[in-house]
C-alpha cells in the first residue's frame, strides 16, 4: 500500500502550496494552516518513503507565510517580511512591498496548484495571480470570515455587506473549498457561494498533545511555567476577546470563592478586555506562547466559554491531552462533545452555572478523569492527524490529477 501511494507521489513533481500564517492567541494561528502543510509535506513523504528517491533540490511544495519566526521545515520555504508598525485586525500584515509581491507572483507562475489556508493578504495575493496564470486553487474555509470580523470587531452592517460581496466574488474564483464540517456549506450557499465544497476534518497531532506521563511530571511542568504547584487550575485557550465570552468565565471563578482555584488564560487579545483581568488575583495571562500543550498538561480543566465558535481545535487539543471539558453548545462542538461522556456543557453567559458545573468538575476527581478519558479516546478515533493528512493528501492529489 505504501509503494503504491510512493509512486502516486512521485509522479506528481509540482505542487506548491501557498498559506497565510498569523499568529492566533497562543502564538500560532489555526494550527492545522501550518500543520496542514506540515504533515503533506513532512509526514507523508516521511511515511511514504520518498526520501530515497527525492532529492533535496527537488522543489515539489512550497511553503509562502509570513516571516515571525525562524524557517521550520525541511521544505522550500519564502517567508515574506512583516509590517510590525501596522496592525491589521490585531495581527501584523505582510509589507506589501515590490519584493513581497514579486516573491508570490513567481511561486504562484510556477506551480501548479495553489493551496490557501486563509482569506489574509498572502491568500488574497495568490488567488489573485493564479487567476492571471490559471492556476487550480483550494482553500481551507475555517469560518465566514465578514461574520467573523463583525463579531469580533463590531462592524457597521454596511461594512459587513462590503466584506461579503468581497468575500463572495473571492469564493467564487476558487475550484475546491474544503470545509470543517457540512454546516460551513449551507451557509456559503446562503451567501451565494456556489464552488464545490469537500468536508474535511481538522485534526490534532495526539503525540504532542497528551496527558503528563504522572504527577511528578506536572508539578514539573508548573514550576517549568511559573504555576501555582498547590491548586487547581482552570485554564482557557484562544484569543481574549468580546465573543470569546471570557470575562463570564473569570466572573465563575470569582463566584467560586475558592482562594486554591486560578484561572489560566493561554493567549492575548484585545487590551480592553485584557484589562479586565490584569493585577487581579487568582487570574494569571501567558500572552503569546508557542508550548501551547505544556500549559494543557499542567492543568486540572479546560473551559471554552464562546459565544461563536467553528471546530473550535483548542477544545480538540485540550480533550486530547485528556482534560476534562466545559464548553458552549455553538458551531461544531456538540458534535463531539457528548454530556456525562467526554465533557459537559455549559450555558452562555451565566457565570453563577458555569461557578457550578466548574466545582462539580473539580470536587469529584474520578468523575473529572474518566471525562477526560473518554475525552482522549474521541479524538484518538475521530480527530487524530493521520484522519485529516490521508483526507487532505488525497483532496490536493485529485486536483493535481
Amino acid at each position: 500500500k505504501e509503494e503504491r501511494k510512493d509512486r502516486t507521489v512521485l509522479n506528481n513533481n509540482f505542487f506548491a502550496s501557498i498559506i497565510d500564517y498569523s499568529p492566533r492567541s497562543a502564538n500560532r494561528s489555526y494550527p492545522g494552516c501550518v500543520l496542514i502543510c506540515k504533515t503533506i509535506v513532512l509526514i507523508k513523504l516521511k511515511n511514504l518513503k520518498v526520501k530515497q528517491t527525492v532529492s533535496k533540490k527537488d522543489k515539489n511544495i512550497t511553503l509562502i507565510a509570513p516571516k515571525f519566526g525562524k524557517k521550520r521545515h525541511n521544505i522550500s520555504e519564502h517567508l515574506l517580511e512583516v509590517n510590525y508598525k501596522k496592525e491589521l485586525f490585531n495581527y501584523n500584515p505582510i509589507k506589501l512591498n515590490r519584493k513581497n509581491i514579486k516573491t508570490i507572483k513567481n511561486q504562484v507562475k510556477n506551480s501548479n496548484l495553489i493551496f490557501i489556508q486563509g482569506p489574509g493578504p498572502i491568500g488574497l495575493l495568490s488567488l489573485f495571480y493564479a487567476r492571471r496564470y490559471k492556476k487550480k486553487v483550494v482553500c481551507y474555509v475555517h469560518y465566514l470570515p465578514w461574520e467573523f470580523l463583525e463579531k469580533c470587531y463590531h462592524l457597521k452592517k454596511s461594512t459587513t455587506k462590503l466584506l461579503s460581496f468581497f468575500f463572495r466574488y473571492c469564493y467564487n474564483k476558487i475550484d475546491l473549498l474544503v470545509i470543517p464540517y457540512k454546516k460551513i456549506k449551507e451557509q456559503l450557499i446562503k451567501e451565494r457561494v456556489y464552488t464545490k465544497t469537500i468536508v474535511a476534518k481538522l485534526g490534532v497531532d495526539i503525540n504532542r498533545f497528551k496527558k503528563a506521563k504522572n504527577k511528578q511530571e506536572k508539578e514539573k511542568l508548573r514550576q517549568k511555567l511559573n504555576l501555582p504547584l498547590d491548586k487547581k487550575i482552570v485554564t482557557y485557550v484562544g484569543r481574549l476577546s468580546t465573543e470569546k465570552n471570557v470575562e463570564s468565565l473569570s466572573k465563575a471563578i470569582k463566584n467560586l470563592n475558592d482562594e486554591k482555584t486560578v484561572l489560566l488564560l493561554v493567549g492575548d487579545g484585545e487590551d480592553h478586555v485584557k484589562e479586565q483581568f490584569l493585577n487581579k488575583p487568582n487570574i494569571i495571562i501567558t500572552g503569546f506562547i508557542d508550548n501551547v500543550e505544556e500549559y494543557l498538561q499542567a492543568s486540572d480543566l479546560f473551559v471554552m466559554p464562546s459565544l461563536t465558535e467553528t471546530t473550535s481545535l483548542a477544545t480538540l487539543e485540550a480533550m486530547s491531552t485528556q482534560l476534562p471539558v466545559l464548553a458552549s453548545k455553538v458551531g461544531l462542538i456538540p458534535k463531539y462533545l457528548k454530556r456525562g461522556y467526554n465533557g459537559e456543557f455549559i450555558a452562555k453567559e451565566n457565570s453563577s452555572l458555569l461557578a457550578k458545573k466548574i466545582n462539580k468538575i473539580l470536587s469529584d476527581p474520578s468523575y473529572a478523569k474518566e471525562l477526560g478519558k473518554n475525552a482522549r479516546n474521541t479524538i484518538a478515533f475521530q480527530f487524530s492527524w493521520e484522519r485529516s493528512i490521508n483526507k487532505i493528501y488525497n483532496i490536493l492529489q485529485d486536483r493535481i490529477d
